[in-house]
């Protein structure tokens, strides 16, 4: 399978040269976005990235790693989704999407409902997780302010 590299128009970063070989397909799309299926990451500032739509130019979303939220943040892949086709030894990427505030320290991160992406296909699915301790918006300075707090370091 060739890889080629493709202009990709955006709003936020002009015209883009990237590696189709770099394209994630999210089946279904992002909950409301389903005609908008595929996407491809920036780096942007550790640990955040841009998910960046291949073909809605005004369609692109901030990303965290879902291990930035440490090892209480589980719960179980997708094995059976054919269409993820998830094997024992595949490697898979797994992120969460980013609400920016117009206060930035308001911005608040979506626990709910990852992404599960499988990095030997490329193919990606958002989950809704039936699981009560993650929130659709965890302030995403919460835990840091909560660690300096039970350290006695004043919030800057």
């Amino acid at each position: 399978m060739s890889n080629s590299m493709v202009k990709i128009n955006s709003t936020r970063f002009g015209e883009l040269e990237v590696d189709s070989g770099s394209f994630i397909e999210i089946v279904g799309g992002l909950i409301g976005f389903p005609l908008a299926p595929t996407f491809f990451m920036l780096d942007y500032t550790p640990p955040f990235s841009w998910l960046q739509s291949t073909t809605n130019p005004e369609l692109a979303f901030v990303i965290v790693n879902a291990g930035e939220f440490g090892e209480s943040y589980v719960f179980d892949l997708p094995m059976q989704d054919k269409e993820l086709g998830i094997q024992e030894n595949d490697e898979i990427a797994i992120f969460n999407l980013v609400s920016i505030r117009p206060n930035p320290r308001d911005s608040t991160v979506n626990l709910k409902a990852p992404v599960v992406v499988n990095l030997r296909t490329r193919k990606g699915r958002q989950i809704i997780l039936d699981d009560q301790r993650y929130p659709t918006r965890m302030p995403l300075w919460a835990e840091a302010e909560e660690a300096a707090a039970e350290t006695g370091e004043e919030k800057k």
